[in-house]
């Protein structure tokens, strides 16, 4: 973060959304954040009362699953790239402990997918795991063994990022929260499931928000309160303060060129639950013109999947005669430290 100053100070606060993109479930105990319920500028009431409505009952939902789950990402960065795409589903339960930082207990399914960095692949294929509170197992025969390892920050936070949960920090980070920096298209009405259901885009302002200092700053403030858990700090504000970032983070709009935000929803015209989101974030920032040493960064962040099962019950629970050992997440399993991919989502690096 020093090394560009400003800039990538922009940067990590664009990015930080990220975590908190995804479907609108519930974080633990606590009532989800519904700021994405705003009513964009010229906004018809009926369809912000419509978005209103979802996101309140999404907030009060303790079980769901997530069907055709589809999520990949690109990132290059300083000459180095990472690429992750996979497919899958998963059991969504909130949790009510307090350690969760996931703020829920999953079961997840992968079919396929693989993970690539510094030309070393990854396979993720017939891959399953649970998350109870703070211990992951894993299982890559179809559960008949299973891994069991305690997991850390930075497992949950990779975790939460390919299957779109925000967790108890991420659901209160949000581009959309203020009226004048998105606005709202409606799609045309599609059939699923033997409803009707209705169509929303939401489309981040850029040049809006960046130009907006009390939007800004209150999105910056909602983002150092979540700390380490959505990747901004103080450290990466360069030791100010989300005012001072604020006013002068309009000046970084002509490096971003290229850099979007889009979530698109369905609402249910009968339940009004949400059924499918799919989210869009393109990070794309050049300052060659202005540093000719200095190399593009860019990540593209695709998520889609169908919200199924409101409410409805699930089997959660951790699996019989697992053993202590390294799974996916830890320091010598599939994204820890010691793999060829030097832990680039999951676990940790020095």
């Amino acid at each position: 973060m020093k090394k560009w100053g400003l800039l990538l100070m922009v940067v990590g606060m664009l990015a930080s959304p990220m975590v908190a993109c995804g479907f609108p479930l519930p974080a633990g105990t606590e009532m989800m954040a519904v700021s994405k319920a705003v009513c964009a500028e010229g906004e018809p009431t009926e369809s912000c009362q419509m978005r209103q409505d979802a996101y309140q009952l999404m907030s009060k939902l303790q079980t769901a699953s997530v069907t055709d789950l589809q999520m990949a990402m690109d990132m290059e960065s300083e000459g180095e790239a990472m690429n992750i795409a996979l497919t899958g589903r998963f059991d969504y339960e909130a949790a009510v402990s307090e350690t969760s930082t996931l703020g829920a207990n999953v079961h997840v399914w992968i079919d396929e997918g693989q993970m690539t960095e510094a030309g070393s692949t990854e396979a993720l294929d017939a891959l399953e795991f649970i998350v109870m509170d703070t211990t992951g197992y894993t299982s890559n025969d179809g559960g008949q063994t299973w891994v069991s390892e305690a997991l850390d920050q930075d497992a949950m936070s990779g975790l939460g990022l390919i299957l779109g949960l925000g967790g108890t920090s991420g659901t209160g980070l949000d581009m959309f929260n203020d009226p004048t920096t998105f606005a709202v298209t409606a799609g045309e009405s599609v059939e699923y499931n033997g409803q009707m259901m209705n169509v929303q885009t939401l489309t981040l302002d850029l040049t809006g928000l960046l130009s907006n200092t009390e939007a800004l700053s209150a999105m910056l403030t909602e983002g150092l309160a979540a700390g380490g858990d959505v990747g901004l700090d103080e450290e990466a504000m360069g030791g100010m303060t989300p005012e001072d970032f604020a006013m002068v983070a309009a000046m970084m709009l002509p490096f971003l060129e290229g850099t979007e935000m889009s979530t698109t929803i369905y609402i249910g015209a009968d339940d009004g639950y949400i059924h499918y989101v799919e989210d869009h974030f393109v990070l794309s920032m050049d300052m060659s013109a202005f540093d000719p040493t200095q190399q593009p960064v860019f990540m593209n962040y695709q998520l889609s999947g169908y919200i199924t099962g409101h409410n409805q019950p699930v089997s959660i629970a951790a699996p019989a005669g697992a053993v202590e050992g390294e799974g996916v997440f830890g320091e010598g399993g599939l994204f820890g430290s010691d793999s060829d991919l030097g832990g680039s989502l999951f676990g940790t690096t020095e």
